[in-house]
């Protein structure tokens, strides 16, 4: 299912939304700054994302978020590990992840701590009279990336210590890439693309790792200071969006451990945007398979001129088919992006498509520079993968680690899982070990149907760990779809069910199922007969041998059960060969003692 996410500043506690200089001699209790450490293979850091996003939305303009990838779980491509974030993840002792600090402050249980207390913390820290009030300012230029940066503080009582410390960092916001877990413990930051969108990631420091000194910390010292830093256009191959930027300004203890005192969000404005209503489209993205001709395209546009936008019309077709219409509205600040899902549009050709949007009106005229409006989206293929009939099987083949899969089949028409269309997680295997599992599924509507398999690792079924893989078969063995399990987090495959009569339905036989399946002994064979017939089983290994046969008899009409007894047979996968009058349908079993 999609979700529109809006990535607007405002949305984000973006840049604009905080401290001005000069700030303020009143005293005031402390802002929180939470240093979370985490990182992209780490199953539930995204639950600690959610927790610390909850904290700063119940906070507003009082809480800090620096999300810090460093540690094991950081390791490997995209790189997002910093030189700061590696000290600070170094500094305390780390019993697992995600952790975080807040205010670098022990609580009892350490100065980096579970989750579970953030929400306690902060609010204990929240209550606390800070002796120094924090901000900064400055300005970035769109041209040339300048950020020019002024930031002070002001001790309304004197500080803790002989000195202290500023520290200034830059986090970034909607970076899209890979997350373990995020589908399952938070899920709104998934993108439609299956991809994760990071929030509050660390990007640089424009201070030491231990900060710049703040010799004077008595009561009445004004301390300010300014930066100026050229932000470059990737950091470890990651474009750096500067209307996704945010600068955390804080003081800390003079020690390289100090506690954090208090802190804010520097307030920033941008310059060099020359033209007025300017809205440039980054990116236009949709399902390379969709079912049947219609697709719903996602994009994603940026205000890049110097007026607020209100309003747009996006313009797409495919194939340079007739044209619709999108009316966006809503509130876009200069330098900010939103996410938007188009409707639904149909065509009609096979094979590869082209789906082209235009931004065709910013703030209701003509968009002032239209050479950065257009998009497209190329590759578009209708489903590859159709069935007939009504009986099919599922056949998923785990890796060791069976408790991380699970899967779905949704039927598209009602967005809902089908009657036993779920399954997952499964046990664990030794490190040499895999697994079948015969999953029969009835289909009872033509239509457009979605698998969706998950790993919770984030690393498939076929990474190293036993060759996991998964089918999708008609009662006569007809791949609807396979799927070799080299996916990460997740996977999706598409079908389409064009008839509910086909090569397998019987014209006598109908509801075949054998359960249970794996079995460890005996499974039941059921159908029912709309006719008296002949009826023969036969029972083959996976070399094709022929270990059983009931021989033929007639059966009345009605519900029939034939015993598949695996009780003397070896642990393995079986073909069950049932010939019902003129046809033959085979089935597999699978053994597992």
């Amino acid at each position: 299912m999609r979700k529109s996410l809006l990535t607007t500043l405002g949305i984000v506690a973006g840049l604009g939304a905080f401290a001005q200089l000069p700030v303020s001699q009143t005293p005031a209790n402390k802002n929180v700054v939470l240093e979370e450490l985490t990182g992209k293979t780490c199953q539930y850091c995204p639950d600690g994302h959610k927790i610390a996003a909850q904290i700063q939305a119940n906070n507003p303009g009082r809480v800090m978020l620096l999300n810090i990838h460093t540690g094991s779980y950081a390791a490997g491509t995209p790189n997002y590990r910093t030189t700061w974030g590696d000290y600070v993840g170094g500094l305390f002792p780390v019993s697992g992840y995600p952790t975080g600090a807040i205010n670098r402050t022990d609580f009892g249980a350490g100065v980096m701590h579970s989750r579970s207390n953030w929400n306690t913390n902060s609010n204990t820290t929240l209550a606390v009279a800070s002796p120094v009030n924090v901000g900064g300012a400055g300005t970035i230029d769109v041209s040339t990336r300048q950020l020019t940066l002024n930031v002070e503080a002001y001790y309304t009582a004197t500080g803790p210590g002989s000195s202290n410390k500023m520290n200034v960092v830059i986090t970034q916001n909607n970076i899209e890439g890979p997350q373990t877990g995020g589908a399952t413990w938070n899920p709104a930051q998934v993108l439609p693309n299956g991809n994760y969108n990071h929030m509050h990631m660390v990007r640089a420091t424009l201070t030491p790792n231990a900060g710049d000194n703040i010799a004077t910390i008595t009561a009445g010292t004004d301390y300010t200071n300014s930066y100026n830093y050229t932000i470059p256009s990737t950091i470890n191959g990651i474009p750096v969006e500067l209307g996704d930027l945010q600068v955390a300004v804080y003081v800390s203890e003079g020690t390289s451990t100090g506690k954090v005192i208090s802190g804010d969000y520097a307030d920033i404005t941008f310059t060099g945007l020359s033209l007025a209503n300017n809205a440039k489209l980054k990116s236009v993205t949709s399902d390379d398979v969709v079912c049947g001709s219609v697709v719903t395209p996602t994009v994603v546009f940026q205000n890049y001129g110097n007026n607020l936008i209100t309003s747009a019309t996006i313009s797409y077709n495919v194939n340079g088919g007739t044209p619709t219409t999108f009316p966006w509205t809503g509130s876009l600040a200069s330098l900010a992006n939103t996410t938007v899902d188009l409707n639904p549009i149909s065509f009609s050709d096979i094979g590869n498509n082209t789906i082209n949007v235009t931004i065709t009106d910013v703030n209701g005229v003509a968009d002032t520079d239209p050479a950065d409006n257009s998009g497209t989206k190329t590759n578009v293929t209708n489903t590859s993968s159709t069935g007939t009939g009504t009986l099919y099987e599922l056949i998923v083949t785990q890796d060791q680690y069976g408790s991380e899969i699970t899967w779905e089949i949704i039927d598209d028409a009602t967005g809902n899982p089908i009657p036993g269309g779920t399954g997952g997680p499964y046990s664990d295997l030794g490190a040499s070990g895999i697994l079948a599992h015969n999953h029969n599924i009835t289909l009872s509507s033509t239509g457009c149907y979605t698998f969706n398999v998950n790993d919770a690792y984030g690393d498939g079924i076929n990474a190293g760990y036993g060759a996991g893989n998964i089918k999708f078969e008609d009662n006569n063995n007809v791949a609807i779809f396979t799927n070799n399990g080299t996916y990460g987090s997740s996977d999706v495959e598409k079908f389409n069910i064009t008839s509910l009569t086909g090569i397998n339905e019987s014209n006598t036989a109908s509801g075949l199922s054998i359960y249970p399946n794996p079995t460890n002994s005996i499974a039941t064979i059921s159908f029912s007969l709309e006719e008296a017939t002949s009826v023969k089983m036969e029972v083959f290994n996976v070399v094709g041998s022929m270990i059983y046969s009931n021989g033929t008899e007639t059966m009345n009409v009605g519900n029939q059960k034939l015993i598949f007894d695996g009780s003397k047979l070896p642990n393995g996968i079986y073909m069950v060969n049932l010939t019902i009058g003129d046809q033959l349908i085979t089935k597999k079993v699978s053994l597992l003692k």
